[in-house]
């Protein structure tokens, strides 16, 4: 069901996450992570992969700051290393919720940011 979800969720956006939905779940589980929290994420940081650094691979900005950018091989690779980096680096200090998460993800962030995941993650809930 959540695999379905995911996959509409994609699909609407024409996301090129598509094939990866499944891979997404799995490694969120992997993690302990809500299987919602990379999609919006990456829907808030890139619209979904579209908007990304070109072949950077990373939809979330994750290590992106200043000029610095951090690249994946590909999408597996990305989804991999930024879930483990958000279970190691913010699950594991009680970090889980979209607010609690942008406190240290983007701190200069006033807000805005939590509330654009939150309503993708209920977005993907309603598909």
């Amino acid at each position: 069901v959540r695999v379905e979800a995911l996959v509409r969720f994609l699909k609407t956006y024409q996301s090129p996450l598509l094939p990866y939905a499944e891979f997404l779940v799995e490694t969120s589980d992997k993690y302990g992570l809500d299987y919602r929290l990379l999609p919006a994420m990456a829907m808030q940081e890139s619209n979904l992969c579209k908007k990304a650094p070109p072949n950077s691979y990373n939809c979330w900005g994750y290590g992106i700051y200043g000029g610095k950018i951090m690249a994946f091989s590909g999408f597996e690779e990305a989804i991999e290393k930024v879930a483990a980096g958000l279970s190691r680096d913010y699950k594991e200090y009680g970090l889980t919720t979209p607010k609690q998460i942008m406190a240290k993800y983007t701190p200069s962030n006033t807000g805005a940011w939590a509330l654009a995941v939150e309503y993708f993650m209920q977005k993907l809930t309603l598909l």
